[in-house]
């Protein structure tokens, strides 16, 4: 019982390097409650900017890999709704950047109350589509 309380009441402790921390504060200088996290040969920072939770993965040398940031149905593009509108009911978004690209996660329920998670392009051509 102990080490459950520890673990709900401290916070995670990692510390980044000083490029992650200096890139990160130039792409996210809004962000607020940010936690940390080492990943293999990476770190993750979960946050929020501007009310919106994100989280973003560098390489230990400061540059940014890619980053998520959940996404309200209202912000997404007319592209991406018509694209998904015939699979089912839109039940999350998630906005993904890496490098210069973006997709869309998507999790869809569709009429048998079955999920599944899309994975869109930009352009509104379905990537990647499995069941959960």
């Amino acid at each position: 019982m102990k080490n459950f309380l520890k673990m709900v009441w401290v916070r995670n402790k990692t510390v980044p390097t000083e490029a992650c921390l200096q890139s990160f504060n130039q792409n996210f200088a809004e962000a607020v409650n940010v936690e940390w996290f080492k990943k293999t040969g990476a770190y993750e920072a979960i946050f929020y900017n501007n009310n919106i939770e994100c989280i973003a993965l560098f390489h230990e040398n400061g540059s940014l890999i890619e980053y998520r940031q959940n996404l309200p149905l209202s912000h997404l593009p007319e592209i991406i709704k018509s694209t998904v509108q015939s699979k089912g009911e839109i039940m999350n978004t998630v906005l993904i950047n890496k490098g210069n690209l973006l997709e869309y996660e998507l999790i869809i329920r569709d009429a048998d109350l079955k999920r599944f998670c899309l994975n869109i392009s930009e352009f509104g051509e379905i990537v990647d589509e499995k069941k959960l």
